[in-house]
């Protein structure tokens, strides 16, 4: 399989010159570009929802360059800038078009942003739709304005007249927007009103795809319609079906076909990079299952190197192989219509990674065979969880990805994987976080505790006990401790040791959530690793405890602007190792902080991704194999350059270790097989 760039592009019809043709032909040369996906009507140069023959204007610039890009072999695809819209800016709906606009939850009105309950809106951009496939595009895209949150200045929608009918009747009484809203809010068991937000959002949304794929396909059958998504928490809030949305929106014969967001619009740390690619990236692509075509979106926002250097664009790109992505699609110039601009270094860069990427696509990552750590995860989760306040839409926000950052980050072999009504796991490895057992039945619960090897944070642990399971792991009370309350300071690993140091302590203080204190029945068969203590050492409870050989509980929440950041520490890594040798084998790196794991094993092989989040060198790579390797020799892809380089390492066993004497450079990702 080869991995294809696809290069986001913004012809302006009004300025644009055949000497920015011609650089684009010569990017697309040097850089190995595939794909072209022409913007339409984008960011500055938008002047909100544009009639058939503003459209048109758009089209008929298009199609000349777009025939010259198929001479040298580069296929087209369309990127229209707008579904909804992502924010007014000024603008306002022509009353030529017609359709009503949004409401938010605290009743403010659109002035450009379409209502997405409206008939007439739905109509009109089918209709759009329809006249963009007569160009005949490789992939036409939704935009991710196609959501019912995020359309700057206004909150969560839509709250409109016309849904609020709809909310009316699906209640069976009449109800005003503010009193909808504290009820679909307030703390507590999920109310009928908030199952009528979701269910009115969750179906609108993949009624008008449908809608759109009838219009498009009867145009040009040959065309995949593709959808751009946004953070798979926030699509929670709002009710979104993956599979639903996605089977309506790419019609019979076509593949699903999807842009995940790509966390990084300026240049951050990459280890915190490394950390968000799992809550946003590797979570969409979970719900999105391992047939999807993956585009995951590199954008530079507001562009150029002064925002994001070279080595970090590359980076991006290159880890985009831990989705098991088809290829990749490329924001590096302005939208305004500027065009190419060669001082940034982009083909010289886009042509080094591409050999490599061919050939590590050759074995696809595929997410949901994968060994090692499943995170489960549920789209379902809005409709199930308990708010806090009721104060704000926010409180919706699924908190199920803590174990997936934390883990990868420390080097473990892990997975997201998605919970369906049927699913059923025995004699796996799970991680837990959040409420997202609320999403189970009692008995449900039951099973995925006894039949598997669990990790449970606080939050879980909390549902748990609420529900009156906390039989299941031997908890006779447990209550709440707020972080910063002067309770709590720091937790000590009391007779373990990590990283050389003797009972090793952790801060509870701060950046890390509250921690749940349990008591756990005197005589059962809980081991308990660490307490928490204060600031004049006075030992308070029990924290990281393993509970009849293969429950690991971390009892601690997630703090609301930081998460876990204070676990971020080596000598949580270590007591997690040495935890997950206690309860089973696992697969994990040993000494390399930030460096990504994935294990795909077959008849065939085992296949290793390893990719380094952090701008440290690793002099070998020491691989903890949670199943026994045979082989002495390995194959090892890395790249040099411009060059694709496979050679054959020596696999130096020493007990479950494996020590494969070759550097893993900063920013680097190889693939190594095991045959």
């Amino acid at each position: 399989m080869s991995f294809e760039y696809s290069l986001r592009y913004t012809l302006d019809p009004r300025t644009n010159t055949p000497q920015k043709d011609d650089l684009l032909l010569k990017f697309c040369e040097e850089g190995r570009v595939d794909n072209v996906a022409f913007f339409i009507n984008p960011e500055e140069l938008n002047h909100s929802h544009l009639t058939a023959a503003q459209t048109q204007v758009w089209l008929d610039a298009i199609r000349p360059l777009s025939e010259r890009l198929a001479k040298v072999g580069v296929s087209t695809s369309l990127n229209p800038w707008t579904t909804i819209m992502h924010s007014d800016r000024g603008q306002v709906v022509n009353p030529e078009i017609g359709f009503s606009t949004l409401v938010d939850v605290n009743g403010h009105q659109a002035h450009s942003m379409a209502c997405p309950g409206d008939q007439v809106w739905r109509d009109y951009l089918s209709a759009r739709y329809a006249q963009y496939a007569t160009v005949h595009p490789k992939e036409l895209w939704l935009e991710d304005d196609f959501r019912h949150y995020n359309h700057s200045p206004l909150k969560l929608a839509c709250f409109c007249p016309r849904h609020m009918r709809l909310y009316a009747e699906k209640l069976g009484r009449d109800v005003t927007r503010a009193e909808f809203v504290k009820e679909m809010l307030q703390p507590g068991e999920p109310t009928p009103a908030r199952k009528a937000y979701l269910d009115v959002a969750r179906e609108e949304m993949k009624v008008t795809v449908h809608q759109i794929e009838q219009a498009v396909h009867a145009v040009s059958p040959e065309t995949n319609l593709a959808q751009m998504t946004s953070f798979p928490d926030w699509h929670a809030m709002e009710g979104r079906d993956w599979d639903g949305l996605f089977d309506n929106l790419r019609g019979a014969g076509h593949p699903r076909v999807a842009r995940p967001h790509l966390p990084a619009y300026n240049e951050v740390a990459p280890l915190k990079y490394g950390r968000v690619f799992e809550d946003y990236t590797r979570t969409t692509a979970a719900y999105l299952g391992d047939d999807a075509q993956l585009w995951p979106e590199l954008e530079s926002y507001m562009y150029s190197p002064f925002v994001k250097s070279r080595k970090f664009t590359q980076m991006q790109i290159e880890t985009a192989a831990l989705v098991g992505a088809k290829g990749i699609l490329l924001n590096l110039f302005d939208m305004i219509g500027n065009g190419i601009d060669e001082s940034y270094g982009y083909a010289k860069m886009l042509a080094d990674s591409k050999d490599f990427l061919n050939r590590i696509s050759e074995q696809r990552l595929q997410m949901q065979k994968l060994r090692g750590i499943r995170v489960l995860v549920s789209q379902d989760s809005a409709y199930t969880l308990h708010t806090a306040k009721g104060a704000v839409p926010e409180e919706l926000l699924p908190k199920e990805t803590s174990w997936a950052a934390l883990l990868s980050q420390f080097g473990m072999a892990t997975t997201i994987t998605p919970w369906r009504q049927d699913s059923v796991y025995q004699g796996e490895q799970l991680a837990v976080s959040g409420q997202f057992l609320r999403n189970l039945s009692n008995e449900q619960v039951e099973q995925l505790l006894t039949d598997n090897t669990v990790l449970l944070d606080g939050d879980s642990v909390a549902v748990i006990v609420e529900r009156n399971l906390g039989r299941l792991l031997h908890i006779e009370n447990a209550q709440w401790r707020p972080v910063r309350t002067g309770y709590q300071t720091y937790e000590a690993a009391d007779g373990h040791t990590a990283e050389g140091v003797v009972a090793p302590r952790i801060t509870m203080l701060q950046h890390v959530g509250d921690y749940y204190q349990i008591k756990y029945d005197a005589g059962s068969d809980v081991d308990v690793w660490s307490h928490a203590y204060n600031e004049v050492h006075e030992q308070l409870g029990n924290v990281m405890s393993i509970i009849d050989g293969h429950i690991i509980v971390l009892p601690l929440g997630s703090d609301p602007k930081y998460g876990w950041e204070a676990e971020y520490v080596g000598f949580r890594q270590a007591l997690l190792q040495q935890a997950l040798d206690t309860v089973g084998a696992s697969d994990y790196l040993r000494g390399m902080p930030n460096v990504k794991l994935n294990v795909l094993a077959d008849h065939a092989c085992t296949t290793l991704w390893l990719a380094n989040f952090t701008l440290d060198d690793y002099e070998q790579i020491v691989w903890h194999s949670g199943k026994p390797v045979a082989a002495d020799s390995a194959r090892l892809i890395i790249r040099r350059g411009a060059n694709s380089i496979e050679q054959t390492v020596a696999l130096q066993h020493d007990g479950a270790d494996i020590r494969i004497a070759h550097p893993l450079r900063a920013l680097e990702t190889v693939q190594l097989i095991i045959e």
